[in-house]
């Protein structure tokens, strides 16, 4: 049976301050790695499976709250996480909000991440970067979980940065001058 995240740790501190008084700094370490990497990959495998699972049965709400997932990482080693990317399909009220958190209160995790994904949406609207728009966010599952927002450069053309090119059409006859309509 796969260990639980606080008996590893729990290897971990023993490897590290030594079991018995004789234990030596090398056997220290070399049982501190053994207890880390033995416990992690069982934890992380089951920890992977568990969190897709619960992910799956988030999608639902997620997608009533007004989100579309475009793709799901899957991030390997020491702390695994399941990263969903999300893009807001539409923006749901309060109210919606509220009666959305309400039903999933008795489902923790699911509750946790809308709740989450509501505080970046209102949180997006308050960040402004020069040259830089929102575009998504990402939903990191794992042990310490994230919200990241993403702000990608802007398309549209600055008026600041626009070349005058009368100067340079000044003396052309009127049909070699470029005109907008082509």
């Amino acid at each position: 049976m796969a260990k639980r995240l606080p008996e590893i740790l729990e290897d971990m501190r023993l490897a590290l301050l030594g079991r018995k008084q004789e234990h030596s700094w090398k056997d220290s370490g070399k049982d501190a790695y053994q207890a880390t990497v033995g416990g992690i990959k069982d934890f992380s495998g089951d920890t992977l499976t568990k969190t897709a699972q619960r992910f799956n049965e988030a999608l639902p709400f997620i997608e009533r709250a007004g989100f579309e997932v475009t793709e799901v990482e899957v991030g390997l080693g020491i702390s695994p996480k399941v990263v969903p990317h999300l893009k807001i399909r539409e923006m749901i009220s309060e109210e919606e909000q509220a009666l959305l958190l309400e039903e999933t209160r008795e489902r923790k995790l699911v509750n946790t991440i809308l709740s989450s994904l509501f505080k970046a949406s209102a949180a997006h609207k308050k960040l402004r970067f020069k040259k830089f728009h929102f575009s998504d966010m990402e939903l990191e599952l794992s042990i310490l979980p994230a919200v990241v927002l993403k702000f990608r450069p802007c398309r549209e053309h600055d008026e600041t940065n626009l070349v005058n090119l009368e100067p340079l059409t000044e003396n052309l006859p009127p049909e070699e001058i470029p005109s907008d309509e082509t």
